[in-house]
This record gives C-alpha cells, sequence and structure tokens, in this order.
C-alpha cells in the first residue's frame, strides 16, 4: 500500500471516527432534552402538591380549632347537666 493509500486510510478512519462521536453527541443531547422536559412536569407536579399539602394543613388546623371548640363545649355542657342534676 502506498503512502497515498495510508493517507486515505487515515483520513476516511478519523472521518468514520469523528461521524460517530457526532452521532453520540446527538445522541446524549436529545436524552438531556427529554430529560429537561421530564424535570419540568416533575417541577410542576412538585408545585401542586405542595399547593394542595399546604391547603390540606389549613384545613387539619381548622378542624382541631373546631374540635378544639366543640370539646370545649361539650364539657360545658356536661357541668351543666351536673348541676342542674343535683
Amino acid at each position: 500500500m502506498g503512502a497515498m493509500g495510508t493517507f486515505w486510510l487515515v483520513t476516511g478512519g478519523s472521518l468514520c471516527a469523528a461521524l460517530v462521536l457526532v452521532i453520540i453527541s446527538w445522541l446524549q443531547w436529545l436524552q438531556l432534552r427529554q430529560h429537561r422536559v421530564e424535570l419540568a412536569v416533575l417541577r410542576e407536579l412538585l408545585q401542586g402538591l405542595g399547593g394542595i399539602i399546604q391547603r390540606l394543613e389549613q384545613e387539619k388546623a381548622e378542624l382541631t380549632a373546631g374540635l378544639r371548640a366543640e370539646t370545649g363545649q361539650v364539657e360545658l355542657l356536661k357541668r351543666q347537666l351536673s348541676q342542674l342534676r343535683g
């Protein structure tokens, strides 16, 4: 094989290697883009869950306060009934 044949062999091999690297880089870019989309969706879901959790915590606090008031009312009624019975 002559010097010119070796040159074209090395050049062709280098171009093939460069093409493979370009394809791999493109595939990684596509995967990264997909991951970014998925991350955005997960962030939205997480924000939605955060809102739901805050709403539920507020409802829990309101229900706890209502239960505390009702318990106090029951105790008051029990004392009044005890006083009426004598």
